[in-house]
């Protein structure tokens, strides 16, 4: 393992793991990069405002590509429906989001942000924005737009991978 790691631990090579040096899994990385992340935000911006980072994510979503069907901001998200479902009731009995039939499907619901939703992702957009693009201030201009080309490489490689599995 390498002396950049988090915690300085090393690997015990033992038969089952042959000293395999766990930073060195893509997924590790890229779970702790993002946790750490969102941590980092919910501390800052998001629970002075009484938000959770999956309420936020779900009003960013619906912020950036207007109204939406629950099943179009898990999609965007990578979250799991139920979990969607539990958040837009939640921030719909906060009065921040809306619900109204889809006029081309009656079985389906269109979310949308209500004024106060929308007034409340203006106010927390540059602070979320701000605290994550800290971590490009690290790289050079170039380096930060390889980094973003390869985890799109990747994203588009998983879910190539996803929809060829049975769900």
């Amino acid at each position: 393992m390498n002396d950049t790691s988090a915690s300085g631990r090393r690997p015990v090579a033992t038969e089952g793991n042959l000293g395999i040096d766990f930073d060195d899994f893509l997924q590790v990385q890229v779970v702790t990069l993002g946790n750490k992340l969102g941590l980092s935000i919910l501390r800052r911006a998001l629970a002075p405002n009484n938000l959770s980072i999956r309420e936020w994510r779900v009003i960013a979503i619906m912020f950036v590509f207007g109204p939406s069907m629950a099943r179009q901001i898990s999609e965007q998200t990578a979250l799991d429906p139920a979990h969607v479902s539990r958040t837009i009731h939640q921030l719909k009995k906060r009065g921040i989001v809306t619900f109204q039939e889809n006029p081309n499907d009656k079985r389906q619901i269109i979310v949308d942000l209500t004024e106060e939703g929308a007034s409340l992702a203006q106010k927390m957009l540059p602070q979320v924005s701000e605290i994550a693009n800290s971590i490009r201030s690290i790289f050079t201009d170039e380096e930060f737009a390889q980094l973003i080309s390869y985890l799109q490489r990747a994203n588009d490689h998983v879910d190539a991978m996803l929809s060829s599995e049975p769900s």
